[in-house]
């Protein structure tokens, strides 16, 4: 199930990616295009995971996106 969860998750990624550069002209669309997403989640974790959840889920996001100063890594998701 683990194995193709991460299918899963591989495809969304790469469809989401696929989807930004086709309707984004520039950088600055792209940093909207996140901002929309980012909402997105949010309203998705809160119907389905409630407030608490929810903010822990993004507590854990910005520990892991402040580990990224550290490594830089290219890709920092799974793909």
């Amino acid at each position: 199930m683990i194995n193709k969860n991460i299918k899963k998750l591989q495809y969304y990624i790469q469809d989401v990616e696929a989807l930004v550069d086709e309707v984004t002209a520039s950088s600055d669309d792209q940093l909207l295009f996140c901002a929309a997403l980012v909402s997105v989640v949010r309203n998705i974790y809160l119907t389905n995971l409630g407030v608490e959840q929810t903010n822990m889920i993004f507590e854990q996001l910005a520990q892991n996106l402040s580990m990224v100063d550290d490594f830089h890594p290219s890709k920092p998701t799974i793909h």
